[in-house]
């Protein structure tokens, strides 16, 4: 971790552990120091197969990209708040996948909890396709301008976020999850997998970023202190969900499928890691 990356985490965790303004968890367990490293721990197995039997899914999307090779190699070429690949927040993977599913789909409805660079990708995929999608931010600070962009912007929590937004989505509809990625008692990932996902319709695809299954967080995210994957891994074992794509399987399993497409010519940002995963809800 960087010098002010760790001096600033040694702050709020002081803050948190001495009784001021939590910053942070800290989970008392005694047995911790004999814990495997974070990134050090084998692949998970059983949700490996689901993965795997979904590969020809994951590699129809990436063929989808080729329709449309001429709007992908546009991007980048206009200023903010439109999108561009030089970025590691949603990088190329991740951001050719959202733009495609956006245009094939063509969802009347996407709802995002998390905005920046993602919002850019699916506001220029609503516009590039003529769609009518109606797209809603939800992000009290969103990580890249997104303003000028035609799009609902709610800056806000996702506890302060009207109940309608998520009541009123629709098979096909999208709701794009890249939150804080903790899960704990009243966290937005303990809101998102056990109040809103619960209540949405069969046919919704829903999206996390920053999910690296069907392996363990990779060893230098370890100061993050990530868990939302592990409550994401239930529901793809659970079998009320079914794999549309995983950029971090790709990338780690058939990185060749992207030769043939307008991605071949796009680097991936430094220090990025392509790691979208969508659902789609079955039952």
């Amino acid at each position: 971790m960087a010098g002010a990356k760790h001096w600033r985490r040694l702050a709020m965790g002081l803050a948190t552990v001495m009784g001021g303004k939590p910053q942070g968890f800290f989970i008392p367990y005694r047995h911790a120091a004999s814990l495997p490293q974070a990134g050090t721990l084998p692949t998970y197995e059983g949700i490996e197969e689901v993965y795997t039997a979904r590969r020809e899914a994951f590699q129809e999307l990436i063929n989808d990209f080729n329709k449309y090779k001429q709007y992908i190699d546009n991007i980048g070429e206009n200023k903010p708040p439109q999108p561009r690949w030089d970025q590691s927040w949603f990088p190329r993977l991740d951001a050719a996948a959202a733009y495609a599913l956006v245009r094939t789909r063509a969802p009347k409805r996407i709802v995002e909890i998390g905005s920046g660079h993602s919002t850019r990708f699916m506001a220029r995929a609503i516009s590039d396709g003529g769609l009518a999608t109606r797209l809603t931010a939800i992000d009290p600070q969103p990580r890249a301008v997104i303003e000028g962009l035609d799009i609902d912007v709610q800056r806000r929590t996702l506890h302060e976020a009207p109940p309608e937004i998520f009541a009123n989505l629709e098979p096909g509809d999208f709701l794009f999850v890249d939150s804080s990625h903790i899960l704990m008692p009243g966290s937005d990932v303990d809101h998102i997998l056990n109040r809103i996902l619960p209540a949405l319709p069969v046919g919704v695809l829903v999206h996390f970023h920053d999910i690296f299954l069907p392996f363990d967080y990779p060893a230098d995210w370890a100061w993050r202190g990530y868990n939302e994957q592990q409550g994401v891994a239930a529901l793809i074992q659970g079998g009320a969900y079914e794999i549309e794509f995983s950029s971090n399987y790709v990338m780690a399993y058939a990185p060749e499928w992207l030769d043939p497409t307008p991605l071949a010519n796009i680097p991936l940002a430094p220090g990025a890691y392509e790691n979208s995963l969508w659902l789609k809800k079955t039952r």
